[in-house]
């Protein structure tokens, strides 16, 4: 039985062409608004198996407030998140955790239809997966803790280490020590032809998706 499925998505153009390309697999799509709230509103007559959730919805409540609410109705509805954060951490670094039997996909990741099916087809199955994780493995992120990442994103907007010290309230030399942590994380190495703190910078804005992989 293919799912019935909520989408809650922001973006106009991105909700329309989830809902078409779903509707063209034989998926009946139940709810399509950019509106958490209204999601919620919606579900008791709708019913839908499964809901596919952009993390950032803008100002208001997160695809994670989303699908805790729909969880609060439906303890077994699938839960799907499209993000163009490779890392949920880095929309806010006090999300709570993605809720259990979730699936996070990041926007690159969807190169055919194929991709999104499996990961819907994942959120409802009754074999058992892992919980939804914050911090995501399989990225060039997903190995740092939340003080590197927090340094990382402090440096991304052009901070100095004794503005980072004073936010993060330790001192320079232990932000200095961080960002050599965080640079051997990422596999980033010193080099004299290259300004280290634009390319640390540059991981970041890559993985929130301002920077596009062929891009510097």
């Amino acid at each position: 039985m293919q799912p019935r499925v909520a989408i809650v998505e922001d973006d106009a153009l991105t909700r329309l062409t989830l809902a078409s390309a779903l509707r063209s697999q034989g998926m009946t799509v139940v709810i399509e608004t950019a509106s958490g709230s209204q999601a919620v509103k919606e579900y008791d007559l709708a019913r839908p198996h499964v809901a596919l959730l952009d993390l950032h919805l803008g100002a208001g409540p997160t695809g994670i407030d989303v699908a805790l609410a729909l969880r609060a109705k439906s303890p077994t509805i699938g839960i799907v998140f499209l993000s163009s954060f490779e890392d949920p951490r880095l929309l806010n670094p006090n999300l709570p955790p993605l809720p259990f039997r979730s699936v996070y996909l990041n926007k690159t990741q969807i190169s055919e239809i194929g991709v999104l099916k499996e990961a819907l087809a994942q959120s409802v199955s009754k074999v058992p997966i892992a919980p939804g994780k914050r911090k995501l493995a399989d990225t060039p992120l997903g190995s740092l803790s939340d003080v590197q990442l927090e340094t990382l994103r402090l440096m991304s907007q052009g901070l100095s280490n004794s503005e980072i010290a004073r936010r993060r309230s330790v001192t320079e030399k232990a932000v200095e020590l961080s960002i050599a942590r965080l640079s051997k994380s990422l596999g980033i190495q010193k080099d004299t032809t290259r300004n280290q703190r634009v390319h640390i910078a540059n991981v970041y804005f890559r993985a929130i998706g301002q920077i596009k992989n062929d891009q510097e």
